[in-house]
C-alpha cells in the first residue's frame, strides 16, 4: 500500500513537472536579451539543468551523510541510503551534463568546451561510478560496505569543487544569481525545483524499501 501511495505521488509530481515545462514554453520564459542571433527557446533548457544539477548535489550530500552514519553506527540502512544516493545522484548528474552540452552547443557553439564546470562535473561523476566499481569488486558484502562508505565519504570533495568551479577558475559557465531572470523565469524556475526535489525524496521513499528487501546487496 505504502509503494502504491508512493508511485501515485510520484505520478502526480512527474506530471506538475511537465505542466510547469508546458507553461515556460507556453508563456516565452526567457530573457528579451537571448532573442539577438540565437534560439531563445535554448534557455528553456535551464528549468531541466538547474533542478538536475541541484538535485545531483543534494543526492551526493546525502550519500555523504549515509556513509558517516554507516561507519559511525553499522546499520545496513544508511548503507542502502549510500547505495540509492549515488545511483539518483549518478542519473540527475547525467541529465544535469547532457542538458549543459545542448546548451553550450547553443551558446558557445560547441557542446563539449572543457570548460571548468563541465570538466569538474565530469569528474565527479566518474568519482561516483568509481564507487560503483568498488562495490562491485569486494565479494566481501561486509567489507564492501565499509570500503565503498569511505569512498562515498572521500568522492564528496569533488562536489565542492564542481560548484565553484565557474567561480574559482576563469569559466564560459554563467552564475545564475547574475543572469536576468524575468519575472515568468522566477514563477516557474522555483516551483520546478521544488517540485524536481520532492520528485527525488519519492524515489528515495520508493528504492529505500527495495534496497532493503535485497539486504542491500
Amino acid at each position: 500500500m505504502f509503494d502504491r501511495n508512493i508511485k501515485i505521488l510520484l505520478g502526480i509530481l512527474i506530471s506538475i513537472d511537465l505542466l510547469l515545462m508546458i507553461y515556460a514554453i507556453m508563456v516565452k520564459a526567457y530573457p528579451p536579451s537571448l532573442t539577438m542571433g540565437r534560439d531563445p527557446t535554448s534557455y528553456l533548457i535551464i528549468f531541466i539543468h538547474i533542478p538536475s544539477a541541484w538535485n545531483m548535489f543534494a543526492a551526493f550530500t546525502i550519500a555523504l551523510a549515509g556513509g558517516i552514519l554507516y561507519l559511525y553506527k553499522g546499520r545496513l540502512k544508511y548503507d542502502a541510503i549510500v547505495q540509492i544516493s549515488v545511483i539518483l545522484g549518478l542519473i540527475y548528474g547525467f541529465v544535469a551534463i547532457v542538458t549543459g552540452m545542448l546548451w553550450a552547443s547553443e551558446i558557445w557553439g560547441s557542446p563539449w568546451n572543457w570548460d571548468p564546470r563541465q570538466t569538474s562535473t565530469l569528474t565527479l561523476l566518474l568519482a561516483y561510478i568509481g564507487y560503483l566499481a568498488l562495490r562491485k569488486s569486494i565479494s566481501d558484502i561486509d567489507r564492501a560496505r565499509v570500503f565503498s562508505s569511505v569512498y562515498a565519504i572521500a568522492a564528496y570533495i569533488t562536489l565542492p569543487l564542481t560548484y565553484l568551479s565557474a567561480v574559482l577558475f576563469q569559466s564560459l559557465h554563467t552564475q545564475i544569481p547574475g543572469q536576468p531572470l524575468t519575472s515568468n523565469m522566477k514563477l516557474i524556475l522555483w516551483p520546478k525545483v521544488l517540485v524536481s526535489f520532492l520528485i527525488l525524496i519519492s524515489f528515495y521513499l520508493l528504492y529505500y524499501r527495495v534496497f532493503l528487501r535485497r539486504g542491500v546487496e
